[in-house]
């Protein structure tokens, strides 16, 4: 698949089983991570990488850190994380900079996740990118061993679609692209 068609065709998936893509494959895509835009090549990026039993395990630490008030929200987060086969969670991993500032290497983390995505479409898998309130929590960032300063964001969910693509509708540029200054 070339670039364009990649990009033009990328859809999220919010249903996913195995295959996840294999230690080949995710070289490949963990390469695509590395080639987002990165201002003064701070290299802001911090990959977690879960998979098999560890989902569980995430499942676990989602419970403990976000303390879920009733059985059904417990099952929610337990079941959160298996989702898909294997999950990336990206981490912008802040660093002081004069020029630089945290917005730019967390819009650099972001980057990253969509060209893995992309990187995942063009191989044949397909993927969802989330965040949710355990992105955000403090208790969280700890369990997964990541400073208080760091922002998660995103969890890329990756394996093979369970079901068909989903209609997205198209968009005209027109109604989001102008000249400047206006004529």
């Amino acid at each position: 698949m070339d670039a364009i068609e990649a990009l033009l065709t990328r859809r999220a998936s919010p249903r996913l089983s195995e295959p996840a893509p294999n230690a080949e494959e995710c070289q490949l895509i963990y390469k695509a991570a590395l080639r987002a835009p990165d201002h003064a090549m701070l290299r802001p990026w911090k990959f977690l990488c879960i998979s098999g039993e560890d989902r569980n395990r995430l499942g676990e630490l989602f419970v403990e850190a976000l303390q879920p008030t009733s059985e059904e929200q417990k099952q929610k987060l337990l079941a959160a994380p298996l989702r898909a086969p294997m999950i990336i969670v990206a981490v912008a991993s802040i660093n002081p900079h004069p020029k630089v500032p945290a917005v730019e290497q967390i819009c650099s983390t972001a980057a990253a996740v969509q060209n893995m995505s992309l990187a995942a479409h063009a191989l044949g898998y397909a993927s969802i990118w989330r965040t949710g309130q355990a992105a955000f929590d403090a208790a969280v960032k700890k369990g997964l061993g990541i400073k208080a300063s760091d922002e998660i964001v995103g969890l890329l969910y990756l394996g093979t679609a369970t079901v068909q693509d989903r209609p997205v509708p198209e968009l005209d540029p027109a109604d989001f692209f102008e000249n400047w200054p206006p004529a």
